[in-house]
């Protein structure tokens, strides 16, 4: 039986790791945006900010998609392997 471990950050691959601090961060920024948007209610500026802060926040979402599907795929292919060993 293989013993490898199976936690996603020790041995997930470095798009994985990649993709998802770059989702955390993306979303991080895309909320500190939005809180910023709503502090200050000068029409034009809030309403940049507003507007930057959901595209941060949408990139969060479709890189944290992203890492999913990768860490899945990944998974899938560890799980087989140790289907095959057994």
């Amino acid at each position: 039986m293989n013993t490898q471990s199976f936690d996603p950050w020790s041995s997930g691959t470095r798009a994985y790791r990649v993709t998802l601090v770059l989702g955390m961060a993306s979303t991080a920024v895309g909320v500190t945006l939005v809180v910023l948007a709503m502090l200050r209610d000068s029409g034009e500026t809030a309403g940049a900010l507003s507007s930057t802060g959901l595209v941060f926040l949408g990139v969060g979402i479709l890189s944290h998609l992203i890492s999913i599907g990768l860490r899945r795929r990944q998974a899938v292919q560890f799980l087989s392997r140790r289907a095959k060993d057994d």
